[in-house]
């Protein structure tokens, strides 16, 4: 299951669970309307995949029509985003009915299947698991509950989690009492990740904890002298019991097809020898309970004694399934109780474990840091021998530099569904980014579709250009394209270039380059570029300085428009649709005016007069837009700049080149650029 309220972002999440054969998925949107809109999406394929299950939770009261304060009824007021809480909150009531449930958030990826490594040992001993964030701290947008008793304490962390909250956002005397500095700014920075970790150090801890004050009181003295402690002190209270505790690598045998479907290093080996043994960091749940206790070195009781109707009608909720709730901690009269629950299994995944190179649990579920980056994720392109390494992928930590980030991470290692994004976006030629609304400094944006496009033909980019003359290339093709009123397809960088490679293998690599996968042990994967492709053969890299907002989409106002790029990557799969159709031609190529194309592989840039760029190519632009749903209109020569850009076009690539930090890259300070 999951929860959002973007309805495009859910149809591609919800298409790679389908894809991968998970028909039961549950999504969780903010109104009816957007259910509808999602089983629209995925008409086609009903009839053969079977419904779409959506649902929504009230977000006014039926009774007055009035709209809850944070359009979902058990907040007296908003803290974060619905959807936070949504997701947990279902999540926790399908635990308590005895459902197992993979909670996701939306930037989930499958490489394969999940339950094949989750239903067998070590896993299937596990409870509940989660990613891992760094040390000891968890990361909510990969969760998995298995066989969890409904009284234990898997699901007492459900209930509490949120069940903190509603009573601070309800009643928060306490924390204002105690602390002057949240009297003042009544501020709460909590998350539902945050909350779910400080229920899960409970339940290590065996008593409720609440660190969350931590970030509530900040370095309020006056409020931890109240608690006869410090800042410092209270945390090492709460957190030193638990390391004592946590096995960070609890060591397991793994044997038959297991064997050959781990690894823990992806970075620098090809992971196809089978392991004898994995490491889980682990840990035990038990039920925690107060024992009536609650010491003030330890955070005392934050909260008023007396529910009040929001956390009451928050426990009706879960008392309405008919199930009996786990033991009240705060009730001295289910100590007893509490103390004889049987204990259940927290296991972490995707942790890393003594720098990059090495990931335990990366082969049940992993991230773009510790896996994707080095090619694992481009599930059609990892030779056969190699495949079936990894269950999971979660799109976290390490991306690429820029916006966009984890839409273009989707279409690079092929988990984008080009006709779900066309039946989202509403038409295909709405499904490029670049023709998409976005918000921008005065609120959304509504753009119109731009349907012609301007990109170099295949060679006049190659890898004896270095990034400098990447770029003004880069430069020159957009004044080409702004001039036309046409995006530009930035280029791809030939991933033999050496600034595209680490500065360890540069001058010592073989070219062309064969390539294999993980390619991080000489592609900068981290900062350069990113590889895609059909084939390790024919692979392409994009650069990810394109992908800034303001080099792909106008987001100003109407009369300080900007101009719009395309990622290589969304440049060939419209080139794929296209077939021959669109391949470069005489027809096809942008008259420069300049006779034929000089040979390959030259460095010299040319200008282009923009009087006659538009007099030689105006016509055939407005013709072949008649004709065409998009036109690709080709350069067969490297463009350095179009000069005497006049007018309206000369304006919008002036704003457009102050925007677009790509298109003035050598101008920023260096210590801004060393990244990408």
């Amino acid at each position: 299951m999951w929860a959002d309220d973007r309805v495009t972002d859910g149809s591609q999440g919800l298409f790679r669970l389908r894809e991968a054969g998970y028909a039961h998925v549950l999504g969780v949107l903010e109104e009816p309307v957007q259910c509808e809109r999602l089983r629209y999406v995925f008409l086609p394929w009903l009839a053969e995949e079977g419904p779409v299950s959506c649902g929504t939770y009230a977000t006014k009261d039926p009774a007055t029509g009035k709209e809850y304060p944070f359009r979902f009824n058990y907040f007296r007021k908003g803290l974060g985003m619905p959807a936070w809480w949504k997701k947990f909150f279902t999540a926790g009531r399908a635990v308590a009915l005895g459902y197992n449930v993979l909670a996701v958030d939306l930037d989930v990826l499958i490489m394969d299947d999940w339950y094949f490594r989750v239903k067998q040992p070590p896993l299937s001993n596990y409870h509940m698991l989660s990613q891992n964030e760094w040390g000891i701290n968890l990361n909510c947008g990969f969760m998995y509950f298995q066989n969890a008793s409904p009284t234990g304490p898997v699901a007492w962390i459900l209930f509490d989690y949120m069940n903190r909250v509603v009573r601070w956002a309800e009643d928060d005397t306490w924390l204002a009492e105690t602390s002057p500095y949240y009297s003042k700014h009544r501020g709460m920075p909590v998350t539902e990740q945050g909350m779910l970790q400080d229920c899960v150090f409970s339940c290590v801890n065996g008593r409720p904890t609440y660190a969350a004050i931590l970030n509530i009181f900040r370095d309020d003295k006056e409020a931890y002298a109240k608690l006869n402690t410090t800042e410092h002190e209270l945390f090492r209270a709460l957190h030193d019991p638990l390391h004592k505790v946590w096995e960070q690598r609890k060591m397991y045998n793994v044997t038959g097809e297991l064997a050959s479907a781990v690894c823990e290093q992806y970075k620098e080996t090809n992971c196809t020898a089978p392991m004898a043994q994995v490491a889980i960091s682990s840990v035990e749940l038990k039920m925690p309970h107060s024992g009536g206790q609650y010491p003030l070195q330890l955070g005392g009781y934050p909260f008023n004694r007396t529910l009040g109707p929001y956390a009451l009608a928050y426990k009706a909720a879960f008392q309405e399934l008919g199930v009996p709730l786990p033991p009240d901690p705060e009730d001295p009269a289910t100590e007893a109780a509490a103390r004889a629950t049987k204990p259940e299994l927290f296991g972490y995944l995707a942790v890393r474990d003594g720098g990059d190179s090495h990931c335990l649990g990366c082969w049940a579920q992993s991230t773009w840091m510790m896996a994707g980056k080095h090619g694992w994720w481009h599930r059609h392109l990892v030779p056969q021998q190699q495949r079936g390494k990894m269950g999971l992928g979660h799109m976290w930590a390490a991306l690429p530099p820029g916006d966009f980030q984890k839409h273009l991470i989707y279409m690079w290692t092929g988990h984008w569904n080009r006709r779900i994004a066309a039946r989202a976006s509403e038409g295909r030629q709405r499904m490029f980014l670049t023709n998409q609304p976005v918000s921008g400094p005065g609120g959304r944006v509504e753009v119109p579709e731009w349907r012609a496009v301007v990109a170099y033909a295949p060679g006049v980019i190659h890898s004896g250009l270095g990034k400098e003359q990447f770029l003004a290339a880069s430069a020159g093709l957009a004044q080409v394209a702004t001039a036309l009123r046409a995006i530009a397809a930035w280029p791809t960088v030939p991933c033999d270039s050496d600034w595209a490679l680490l500065p360890e293998v540069r001058g010592k690599i073989q070219k062309p380059i064969k390539h294999s996968i993980p390619w991080s042990t000489y592609l900068d994967t981290t900062f350069q570029v990113v590889p895609f492709g059909e084939t390790l053969d024919t692979l392409q890299c994009d650069w990810p300085g394109f992908t800034h907002v303001d080099c792909m989409v106008n987001r100003q106002p109407p009369g300080q428009e900007v101009g719009r790029g395309m990622m290589g990557v969304e440049f060939a799969a419209l080139r794929a649709a296209q077939g021959a159709r669109g391949a470069p031609s005489p027809q096809t190529t942008i008259d420069l005016g300049m006779g034929p194309a000089p040979a390959a592989g030259g460095v010299q840039l040319v200008d282009v007069p923009y009087a006659a760029l538009k007099s030689l190519n105006s016509e055939s632009v407005l013709d072949r837009l008649t004709r065409e749903s998009v036109a690709v209109f080709w350069l067969d020569r490297l463009v350095g700049s179009v000069t005497n850009m006049t007018g309206q076009a000369g304006e919008v690539y002036k704003r457009w080149h102050t925007k677009c930090q790509a298109l003035h890259y050598y101008t920023l300070p260096a210590a801004h650029r060393e990244r990408w």
